[in-house]
Protein backbone atom coordinates (compact mmCIF):
# COMPACT_ATOMS: atom_id res chain seq x y z
CA UNK A 1 0.00 0.00 0.00
CA UNK A 2 1.41 3.37 -0.97
CA UNK A 3 1.82 5.70 1.96
CA UNK A 4 0.27 8.51 -0.07
CA UNK A 5 -2.87 6.54 -0.68
CA UNK A 6 -4.59 5.65 2.50
CA UNK A 7 -3.42 5.54 6.06
CA UNK A 8 -6.53 3.83 7.41
CA UNK A 9 -9.04 1.92 5.31
CA UNK A 10 -12.57 3.11 4.76
CA UNK A 11 -14.50 -0.01 5.65
CA UNK A 12 -18.10 -0.45 4.69
CA UNK A 13 -20.06 -3.24 6.27
CA UNK A 14 -23.46 -3.75 7.81
CA UNK A 15 -23.57 -3.92 11.60
CA UNK A 16 -22.55 -7.33 12.93
CA UNK A 17 -25.37 -9.83 12.97
CA UNK A 18 -27.62 -7.86 10.60
CA UNK A 19 -28.21 -8.90 7.03
CA UNK A 20 -27.82 -6.07 4.58
CA UNK A 21 -31.05 -5.32 2.75
CA UNK A 22 -30.71 -5.10 -1.00
CA UNK A 23 -30.34 -1.48 -2.10
CA UNK A 24 -33.26 0.28 -3.70
CA UNK A 25 -32.89 2.51 -6.73
CA UNK A 26 -33.67 6.23 -6.57
CA UNK A 27 -33.09 8.11 -9.83
CA UNK A 28 -30.58 5.41 -10.90
CA UNK A 29 -28.72 5.71 -7.57
CA UNK A 30 -28.49 2.80 -5.14
CA UNK A 31 -30.06 4.05 -1.91
CA UNK A 32 -28.09 2.45 0.93
CA UNK A 33 -27.39 3.06 4.60
CA UNK A 34 -23.93 1.62 5.19
CA UNK A 35 -21.55 2.82 7.92
CA UNK A 36 -18.32 4.39 6.65
CA UNK A 37 -15.59 3.89 9.23
CA UNK A 38 -13.15 6.73 9.98
CA UNK A 39 -10.42 7.09 7.36
CA UNK A 40 -7.52 9.24 6.30
CA UNK A 41 -6.40 9.82 2.72
CA UNK A 42 -3.65 12.02 1.32
CA UNK A 43 -3.75 14.33 -1.64
CA UNK A 44 -1.02 14.54 -4.29
CA UNK A 45 0.95 16.92 -2.05
CA UNK A 46 0.69 14.40 0.85
CA UNK A 47 -1.75 16.60 2.77
CA UNK A 48 -4.10 14.43 4.85
CA UNK A 49 -7.88 14.49 4.85
CA UNK A 50 -9.74 12.63 7.58
CA UNK A 51 -13.38 11.67 7.75
CA UNK A 52 -13.49 13.74 10.95
CA UNK A 53 -12.59 16.83 8.85
CA UNK A 54 -15.89 16.37 7.01
CA UNK A 55 -18.09 16.44 10.11
CA UNK A 56 -21.33 18.32 9.52
CA UNK A 57 -21.29 17.86 5.74
CA UNK A 58 -22.87 15.85 2.99
CA UNK A 59 -19.91 14.54 0.98
CA UNK A 60 -19.88 13.54 -2.69
CA UNK A 61 -16.96 11.25 -3.54
CA UNK A 62 -15.93 10.68 -7.15
CA UNK A 63 -13.69 7.67 -7.90
CA UNK A 64 -11.99 8.04 -11.29
CA UNK A 65 -8.92 7.33 -13.41
CA UNK A 66 -7.37 9.23 -16.33
CA UNK A 67 -7.67 6.18 -18.62
CA UNK A 68 -11.45 6.11 -18.09
CA UNK A 69 -13.23 8.06 -20.85
CA UNK A 70 -16.49 8.64 -18.91
CA UNK A 71 -14.43 9.79 -15.91
CA UNK A 72 -12.66 12.39 -18.04
CA UNK A 73 -15.91 13.39 -19.71
CA UNK A 74 -17.34 14.27 -16.27
CA UNK A 75 -14.40 16.31 -14.99
CA UNK A 76 -15.39 19.72 -16.45
CA UNK A 77 -18.89 19.47 -14.95
CA UNK A 78 -17.49 18.25 -11.62
CA UNK A 79 -15.00 21.13 -11.60
CA UNK A 80 -17.86 23.60 -12.15
CA UNK A 81 -19.87 21.91 -9.38
CA UNK A 82 -16.87 22.15 -7.05
CA UNK A 83 -16.61 25.89 -7.75
CA UNK A 84 -20.34 26.31 -6.95
CA UNK A 85 -19.80 24.51 -3.63
CA UNK A 86 -16.87 26.76 -2.61
CA UNK A 87 -19.04 29.07 -0.49
CA UNK A 88 -20.98 26.24 1.15
CA UNK A 89 -20.05 24.74 4.50
CA UNK A 90 -22.58 21.89 4.35
CA UNK A 91 -21.50 20.06 1.16
CA UNK A 92 -18.12 18.86 -0.13
CA UNK A 93 -16.93 17.18 -3.33
CA UNK A 94 -13.93 14.85 -3.05
CA UNK A 95 -11.97 13.42 -5.96
CA UNK A 96 -10.24 10.03 -5.52
CA UNK A 97 -8.01 8.88 -8.35
CA UNK A 98 -7.66 5.11 -8.63
CA UNK A 99 -5.04 2.90 -10.28
CA UNK A 100 -2.38 5.44 -11.18
CA UNK A 101 0.85 6.61 -9.61
CA UNK A 102 1.28 10.17 -8.41
CA UNK A 103 3.47 11.27 -11.35
CA UNK A 104 0.92 10.07 -13.92
CA UNK A 105 -1.94 11.82 -12.12
CA UNK A 106 0.04 15.05 -11.76
CA UNK A 107 0.93 14.98 -15.49
CA UNK A 108 -2.72 14.43 -16.41
CA UNK A 109 -3.95 17.22 -14.14
CA UNK A 110 -1.63 19.78 -15.77
CA UNK A 111 -3.83 19.65 -18.87
CA UNK A 112 -7.21 19.07 -17.22
CA UNK A 113 -9.97 21.37 -15.99
CA UNK A 114 -9.68 20.10 -12.41
CA UNK A 115 -9.23 22.86 -9.86
CA UNK A 116 -9.91 20.80 -6.76
CA UNK A 117 -7.64 18.55 -4.67
CA UNK A 118 -7.25 14.98 -5.88
CA UNK A 119 -6.67 12.21 -3.37
CA UNK A 120 -5.14 8.79 -4.01
CA UNK A 121 -7.85 6.14 -3.56
CA UNK A 122 -6.31 2.81 -4.62
CA UNK A 123 -6.68 1.21 -1.21
CA UNK A 124 -10.42 1.91 -1.23
CA UNK A 125 -11.16 -0.24 -4.27
CA UNK A 126 -11.47 -3.55 -2.43
CA UNK A 127 -13.13 -2.39 0.82
CA UNK A 128 -15.72 -0.37 -1.13
CA UNK A 129 -16.18 -3.12 -3.71
CA UNK A 130 -15.61 -0.71 -6.58
CA UNK A 131 -16.12 -2.53 -9.86
CA UNK A 132 -16.58 0.29 -12.35
CA UNK A 133 -15.27 3.78 -12.93
CA UNK A 134 -16.43 6.37 -12.45
CA UNK A 135 -18.26 5.58 -9.21
CA UNK A 136 -19.93 8.21 -7.04
CA UNK A 137 -20.81 7.85 -3.36
CA UNK A 138 -22.67 10.33 -1.22
CA UNK A 139 -21.91 10.19 2.50
CA UNK A 140 -23.86 11.81 5.29
CA UNK A 141 -21.30 13.05 7.83
CA UNK A 142 -23.65 15.58 9.42
CA UNK A 143 -24.10 13.55 12.60
CA UNK A 144 -21.15 11.17 13.04
CA UNK A 145 -21.50 7.95 15.00
CA UNK A 146 -19.83 7.54 18.38
CA UNK A 147 -16.83 6.01 16.59
CA UNK A 148 -16.62 8.92 14.12
CA UNK A 149 -18.28 7.01 11.30
CA UNK A 150 -20.52 8.50 8.63
CA UNK A 151 -23.25 6.84 6.55
CA UNK A 152 -23.00 6.08 2.83
CA UNK A 153 -26.47 6.99 1.58
CA UNK A 154 -26.16 6.77 -2.21
CA UNK A 155 -23.92 5.00 -4.72
CA UNK A 156 -23.89 5.10 -8.52
CA UNK A 157 -21.56 3.67 -11.14
CA UNK A 158 -20.91 5.13 -14.59
CA UNK A 159 -21.43 8.56 -16.06
CA UNK A 160 -23.55 10.71 -13.73
CA UNK A 161 -24.94 14.12 -14.68
CA UNK A 162 -24.14 16.78 -12.10
CA UNK A 163 -27.86 17.63 -11.96
CA UNK A 164 -28.47 14.11 -10.65
CA UNK A 165 -25.76 14.54 -8.00
CA UNK A 166 -27.27 17.89 -6.98
CA UNK A 167 -30.70 16.26 -6.73
CA UNK A 168 -29.48 13.53 -4.39
CA UNK A 169 -27.54 16.05 -2.28
CA UNK A 170 -30.57 18.37 -2.02
CA UNK A 171 -32.84 15.48 -1.01
CA UNK A 172 -30.36 14.39 1.64
CA UNK A 173 -29.97 17.93 3.00
CA UNK A 174 -33.76 18.15 3.30
CA UNK A 175 -33.72 15.17 5.69
CA UNK A 176 -32.99 15.46 9.37
CA UNK A 177 -29.65 13.73 10.05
Amino acid sequence: MRSTTLVALLLLAPPAGLAEAPPTLVDDWEAVRIPAKPFEVKDLQSQPLRLADLRGKVVVIDFWASWCKPCIQELPQLAAYHRRLASRSDVALLSFNVGEDRAAVEAFLKSSPVSFPVYCGDALVEPLELAAFPTKMILDARKPGADGSAIVRFRREGLVPVASIEGRVAALLAETP
